[in-house]
C-alpha cells in the first residue's frame, strides 16, 4: 500500500500539481513574445503585464518563474497541462469554457491616429472612411475588425515600424495597430517624440487582457491571486506601473 501511495505522490508532483516547498501552488507560469506587454530586452523579460504578474507574486509573498515560449507551446501548454497559468490573453467566449480566468491585467483600447500637426478632426468611421490611406496590419485582431466596418482605404503592413514611417513619410494619412501603451513603446523604438502621433476620437476596439488558468488549479488559488491583483491596484502600484509605460 505504502509503494501505491509513494507512486501516486511522485506521478502528482511530476505535473506539478502539489504545493511547493514555500507552501505556495507549483505552478507554470508562460507568456509570449508581445511588447510593450510581455517581452524580452536583451536577455531580460520584461513588460507591462509581466511586471503587473510579479507585483501580483510579491503581494502574494510567493515565488514563482515566468518563461516565455512561442505562442504554440504556450498554448499548447495551457490546453493540456494542469498547472499552467497563460498571460497575456483575451477572454473570449470561444475560450471562457475552457479555463479559468484572473484579471483584468489591462483594459485597452486601439484607437486610430494621425500625425502631429494634421489639424484633420476624426470623430467618427466616416471620417475615417474619408482619409485617403490608413495603414494596418497585414492580418490579425486589428484588421479584421477594420474590414468588418466596410473601410477601403488601407495599406496593409507586416510590421509596426512601416506602418508608422508610411504615416510620417506622408503616405498615409491614419494609423491603427495598437493601444496607447503600445504607441509609446514603438516611438521609443523609432527614436519619435512621444507627441509625435496623435489619437483621434475614433476607437476601434477595446479589449480587456487576463492570465487565464489551467482548469485543475483549485478554485481557492485563483481566488487568492484575484485579490492580490485587486490590492496591487487599489495600492496604486497598478497605476505606477502603468505610467511607466504610457510615459
Amino acid at each position: 500500500m505504502w509503494k501505491y501511495l509513494v507512486l501516486s505522490i511522485c506521478i502528482w508532483g511530476s505535473i506539478g500539481i502539489l504545493p511547493s516547498d514555500t507552501g505556495a501552488f507549483d505552478l507554470e507560469i508562460v507568456t509570449e513574445e508581445w511588447a510593450p506587454y510581455n517581452y524580452k530586452n536583451g536577455d531580460v523579460l520584461t513588460g507591462f503585464s509581466v511586471e503587473i504578474v510579479r507585483a501580483i507574486i510579491a503581494e502574494l509573498g510567493e515565488k514563482h518563474e515566468i518563461h516565455l515560449y512561442p505562442p504554440a507551446r504556450s498554448s499548447m501548454m495551457i490546453e493540456k497541462m494542469p498547472n499552467v497559468m497563460k498571460f497575456s490573453w483575451f477572454r473570449t467566449p470561444a475560450r471562457e469554457k475552457n479555463f479559468k480566468w484572473i484579471g483584468p491585467i489591462s483594459q485597452d483600447a486601439v484607437y486610430f491616429y494621425k500625425k502631429k500637426g494634421d489639424q484633420r478632426v476624426f470623430k467618427t468611421i466616416e471620417d475615417i472612411k474619408r482619409a485617403d490611406n490608413i495603414t494596418v496590419p497585414h492580418r490579425g485582431l486589428i484588421l479584421k475588425h477594420v474590414e468588418a466596418l466596410g473601410i477601403t482605404n488601407i495599406t496593409k503592413i507586416p510590421n509596426k515600424e512601416g506602418q508608422f514611417l508610411h504615416l510620417f513619410r506622408g503616405e498615409a494619412d491614419l494609423c491603427v495597430n495598437s493601444t496607447p501603451l503600445g504607441i509609446a513603446y514603438y516611438l521609443e523604438m523609432l527614436n519619435m517624440p512621444a507627441d509625435a502621433l496623435v489619437q483621434t476620437q475614433v476607437k476601434l476596439l477595446e479589449f480587456p487582457l487576463y492570465i487565464a488558468c489551467s482548469k485543475a488549479i483549485p478554485d481557492s488559488v485563483v481566488t487568492k491571486w484575484q485579490e492580490a491583483l485587486d490590492r496591487v491596484k487599489a495600492s496604486g502600484q497598478y497605476k505606477r506601473i502603468y505610467d511607466k509605460y504610457l510615459n
